[in-house]
């Protein structure tokens, strides 16, 4: 599933496919994104419980 987010220094939008992605977890104000690609870490100005509803997980379960 590809979803749309805001990258955390210039401000530009990228999808994401959570396929691939390893494990998110809090950072900042935003969410650090790590992925099957060694190289790629991302991070996202969106919260952790913004990317869970975008992906449809209740996070209040």
């Amino acid at each position: 599933m590809w979803i749309m987010l805001t990258e955390v220094n210039g401000g530009e939008k990228l999808a994401v496919n959570f396929n691939h992605v390893l494990c998110y977890n809090t950072y900042g104000t935003g969410t650090r994104i790590v992925t099957l690609s060694t190289d790629q870490t991302f991070f996202v100005k969106e919260s952790i419980e913004e990317i869970e509803a975008k992906l449809g997980i209740d996070v209040k379960a």
